[in-house]
């Protein structure tokens, strides 16, 4: 080869070479290398669009309950909204009454934002993007402020290769929620929220999820009525008035659910009535070494509830009262 011959080459080599760094060098400025279409990390992950019978499956763990598995159903499309249910009725009620689910009700189309006191909360900020920050209420605290922490893939066991997005929030009670987006899913894979002390106040885990649900779904919108801790010993009479919700209207039922536990040596009653009456709607009477929580409900037929509780000895008990006005779709 001729000595012209090997500088063109060499030229071409060093411009290649140049080309190429150029290229690299832009990109690692602007975060494009990390987001490459050869990785299969998108930059940036948009609302999905829900159908009519999808679903996922969540366990559920509060101080209240432990291990309860539900099945979230998208009944359908009403205005900007999903309506969401869930498959079991006592599901239903077991959220009116204890306010734990943020899923169920309405969550809106364009954001998939749920509602707290009726205003959507933006969960997410669609599209997503890693150090993307925004605001929203849950929970009945303020202005937690979240985060993307990261968009990474992921192989999970309840939807296989997925990409999933990772956000932190807190609140300046001290609060905070860490929560995921499955893109696969279309939705929350984990949710973990906690106080201030880093105790686990609410946490939630995706089992499985679908397409194609058929059957009935459920909805009860809760309105907080009473709430008592008690211990022993203790005499107590509380009543409280039955008005109905202040937008949707009058109560179809009435839910309790209690946590009882009595030592050794130890007992106690409850007993829920109508005071206008004394016709008792419900009795409970607790012997000794009680560890029990239950659910139930009783007519909203009242104007007003009287609640008694008597505790002896070593006995502790949580009560909650709410009204419900219950929602079905058939899918």
């Amino acid at each position: 080869m001729s000595p012209r011959g090997k500088i063109s080459v060499s030229m071409i080599t060093i411009i290649a070479v140049f080309i190429i760094g150029f290229i690299v060098g832009a990109a690692l400025l602007t975060g494009y290398v990390g987001y490459m279409e050869s990785s299969g990390v998108p930059e940036e992950v948009a609302a999905p669009t829900w159908g009519k019978g999808q679903y996922w499956t969540y366990s559920f763990k509060t101080h209240e309950i432990e291990d309860v598995v539900s099945r979230i159903v998208v009944a359908g499309v009403d205005g900007d909204n999903y309506q969401v249910g869930v498959a079991s009725r006592i599901d239903a009620q077991r959220h009116g009454v204890l306010n734990f689910n943020p899923m169920l009700g309405r969550i809106t189309v364009e954001k998939l934002a749920v509602y707290e006191k009726g205003i959507p909360q933006p969960l997410f900020e669609f599209p997503l993007k890693e150090k993307k920050e925004w605001t929203f209420s849950l929970f009945d605290i303020d202005s937690f402020k979240a985060k993307v922490v990261s968009i990474r893939k992921a192989n999970l066991p309840s939807s296989g290769e997925t990409i999933l997005v990772e956000i932190s929030a807190s609140s300046s009670n001290g609060n905070s929620i860490s929560y995921s987006y499955d893109r696969s899913a279309e939705w929350i894979n984990s949710l973990v929220y906690k106080d201030k002390s880093g105790d686990i106040l609410l946490e939630m885990t995706l089992i499985s999820h679908g397409s194609g649900f058929a059957g009935t779904i459920y909805f009860v919108r809760g309105v907080d009525l009473m709430r008592h801790e008690y211990s022993a010993p203790v005499v107590d009479v509380q009543n409280t008035l039955i008005e109905g919700h202040p937008q949707w209207g009058p109560f179809d039922q009435i839910i309790y659910y209690f946590q009882v536990l009595t030592e050794a040596n130890s007992g106690g009653t409850l007993v829920i009535k109508d005071p206008t009456t004394q016709s008792e709607a419900m009795r409970r009477v607790f012997g000794p070494n009680t560890f029990e929580s239950s659910l139930g409900t009783i007519p909203s037929d009242s104007e007003q509830l009287s609640v008694s509780v008597a505790l002896t000895g070593e006995s502790y008990l949580d009560l909650r009262i709410a009204g419900g006005i219950e929602y079905s779709w058939v899918v």
